[in-house]
């Protein structure tokens, strides 16, 4: 309850100028920090700063957090190093203590049931992802706080009105500073708006006002986003595991990565043409300032005079806004960025062709800039949202904390050239050590070059792996989320009352991953030439993807003995890349040149079986011409015999891919293959060649 000294305070708006200092607080004491306030205002200040302490130890449940005041006007926020709280002096003396209470409690809910652990950096730093993340993960910690502390239900609309406010503030920021509205910024904030709705108990009804395509995604994922706000631990749960609630969070970000995302990209996508185009612009402006014609020749040919006008005037007046800004802050800018709103689709169709006709090179540098800008803008909304006790893959990134991995030798040999190699195999071992000598790293030189393939076959897995992952509400509780209404009528006509119904659901505890791969790829000296080149390409296309959908995921070569690129349990990395580039020049080398096959496959096998997850694949890549050593014989260790094995006696799903020429044999071993598969043509075939192993579990 607040006394009358501080409902005073709150009721101040204003800092008076006096010679009295107060300084950064611990538990109270004064330290050297200069901040002008009065005798009274310390007292208050001092007194909710302990009553938000007693708060963020009891919701965060870690005493070990000391809330501390920071500089006046700087907000709130979390230092992930020395894992303290800072509160903004200014708003304990200007905001009500409801507001107070509930802000504290929504960070401390943070700090207990935010995690971000599994989501790989590579992801969290596409653009538009991580606010996103944030978009949901804001009502995400708005429910657990409310379900688990009921005396913050009442402050939802605290927490409304606050991320309204912000929006608004966002929008003429991303005016001032992008020339347009992002479409993923504008879909997040209606996230957070339906979920206030849900709250009030009202119907979703999403903003007649909104951009057609912002409208469409949002509609489209707005089951999943409500899905994965839902998806907290209990505070039972919370107070009992870490592992409980890692597994808690980690639903809710595959429900926003596989649910959501595919959708909430495509705005992002869209947004990146935008900015594109600003770039494009930015240049123009930056041309006609010194002393440059602005318009390049190509566009002002394929403009109306109408149409060149308009872009003209509009390049003018960003012009003349620069050069306000600039003479009131002495800083040196271009011009402001042109309101693209005010250009007719028409002439914002050209200038976007004319970019589309560009060198791919100037193409590149102007997609680095806007994917910069918008990256920035991006971490300013992240920064106000929200999330800020949740730590970021990014922030833990700058601090160091990424996982020491050890460097793995690497799987190649390179030994002299012998009298008895052939021509061609002499000129291909010539030409592939040219080639890791331009780049040590040729699996991300190949890997630019399949990244269309890698795009596409994702998004085909996606589908497939998220039907089978949909999350099961389970009843039979006295309390949940929402009441099983077919079993309460049976309750009540046995005359069960509703203090002893079960007719409660809650959603069922997540699950450890469904899904464990094994790529097992061929580097017999069979492999030569175009196979090993076309078969690397399926390998990166394979691995990048399976890793994005955090598939637990093992990648291993062999030929007469096994080499480990990455086993399960462990991220790819770009040292595991790099290591995965000497698949090329192991299969080029004079050594290791036999095809136990039969042998591998087994290990293979052996492996994957030791892997919990329901559904267990194991995709062999080879051209299917065994040639055992004597290490593992034929008579022990048949590659048919080791086939029918292992699809009579395991629960493995293998498959056979033969990419590239001359890899039919592949068919003659494996039941479920594809053989003589160009590599663009595989991200079809394969997701072709998975939905129907997983649609048909029983026969295959």
């Amino acid at each position: 309850m607040e006394t009358r000294e501080s409902q005073q305070f709150n009721n101040q708006t204003a800092f008076p100028e006096n010679q009295h200092t107060y300084n950064d607080l611990n538990s109270g004491d004064i330290e050297n920090q200069e901040i002008h306030f009065s005798e009274e205002q310390k007292t208050a200040i001092e007194q909710k700063r302990r009553v938000l302490s007693s708060l963020a130890y009891f919701i965060g449940k870690d005493f070990q957090i000391p809330v501390e005041l920071n500089e006046p006007g700087m907000g709130w926020h979390w230092d992930f190093k020395k894992n303290e709280i800072k509160v903004d002096p200014k708003d304990l003396i200007e905001k009500p203590m409801d507001y107070l209470r509930f802000v504290i409690s929504h960070e401390g809910g943070h700090r207990r049931i935010s995690r971000t652990e599994s989501i790989p950096l590579e992801t969290w730093k596409q653009p538009g992802f991580s606010f996103m993340m944030n978009a949901i993960e804001d009502p995400r910690d708005n429910n657990f706080v409310a379900e688990n502390y009921p005396r913050f239900r009442s402050q939802m609309d605290v927490a409304y009105k606050d991320s309204m406010e912000l929006k608004q503030e966002s929008a003429q920021k991303a005016s001032d500073e992008l020339g347009y509205q992002p479409r993923f910024m504008q879909a997040g904030f209606e996230y957070i708006k339906q979920w206030h709705k849900e709250q009030k108990g009202e119907k979703f009804s999403v903003s007649e006002d909104l951009p057609k395509e912002v409208r469409e995604v949002v509609e489209k994922t707005l089951n999943a986003a409500s899905d994965s706000w839902w998806r907290y631990p209990s505070r039972e749960e919370a107070d009992s595991s870490e592992e409980t609630i890692k597994k808690y969070a980690e639903a809710s970000y595959r429900i926003n990565l596989e649910r959501i995302w595919p959708e909430f990209q495509k705005l992002v996508e869209k947004d990146m043409e935008d900015q594109n185009m600003q770039e494009l612009l930015g240049q123009m402006q930056t041309s006609e300032e010194e002393g440059g014609s602005g318009l390049p020749q190509e566009l002002e040919d394929n403009l109306s005079p109408e149409e060149q006008k308009v872009l003209e005037e509009a390049i003018e007046q960003a012009m003349q806004s620069g050069a306000e800004v600039q003479e009131q802050t002495e800083a040196g800018t271009r011009g402001k960025p042109i309101d693209l709103s005010s250009l007719p689709d028409e002439l914002k169709q050209k200038i976007q062709d004319y970019i589309n006709s560009l060198p791919e090179d100037q193409k590149r540098e102007l997609a680095e800039k806007a994917r910069a800008a918008l990256s920035d803008f991006e971490k300013e909304l992240d920064e106000e949202l929200g999330g800020k006790l949740s730590d970021s893959p990014e922030k833990k990134a700058e601090r160091g904390e990424e996982s020491e991995i050890p460097l793995e030798s690497k799987a190649t040999t390179t030994e002299p050239i012998t009298p008895e190699e052939s021509d061609e195999v002499r000129k291909y071992r010539e030409f592939i050590e040219q080639e890791l000598s331009k780049d040590a790293n040729a699996y991300e030189r190949h890997r630019r070059e399949v990244l269309p393939i890698i795009d596409q076959l994702e998004q085909d897995l996606r589908e497939i792996f998220v039907m089978r992952r949909s999350g099961q509400w389970e009843s039979g509780f006295r309390s949940g989320k929402r009441i099983d209404i077919k079993r309460r009528i049976q309750e009540k006509a046995k005359g069960v009352s509703a203090m002893e119904s079960k007719a409660w659901e809650k959603r069922e505890l997540p699950q450890e991953k469904d899904y464990a791969v094994s790529l097992l790829a061929d580097l017999s000296g069979s492999m030569r030439g175009e196979k090993i080149k076309e078969t690397f390409k399926a390998v990166i296309v394979l691995s990048e993807v399976l890793n994005r959908l955090s598939i637990q995921t093992e990648i291993l070569g062999f030929n007469n003995r096994i080499y480990d690129y990455q086993n399960f349990g462990e991220d790819i990395s770009n040292q595991k890349r790099e290591n995965m580039g000497g698949m090329l020049q192991e299969v080029a080398g004079s050594g290791h040149r036999w095809n136990d096959d039969g042998w591998a496959v087994e290990q293979a096998s052996e492996r994957l079986a030791k892997q919990r997850a329901k559904e267990k694949f194991l995709i062999v890549l080879s051209d299917g011409l065994p040639e055992e050593s004597s290490a593992h014989p034929r008579a022990k260790y048949e590659l048919g015999s080791v086939v029918q094995k292992i699809i009579g006696s395991t629960d493995q799903k293998l498959i056979g891919l033969g990419i590239g020429p001359d890899t039919n044999h592949v068919e003659n071993y494996y039941p479920n293959s594809i053989s003589n598969v160009n590599v663009k043509e595989m991200a079809g075939k394969l997701a072709d060649l998975i939905r129907e192993a997983i649609a048909n579990f029983d026969k295959f």
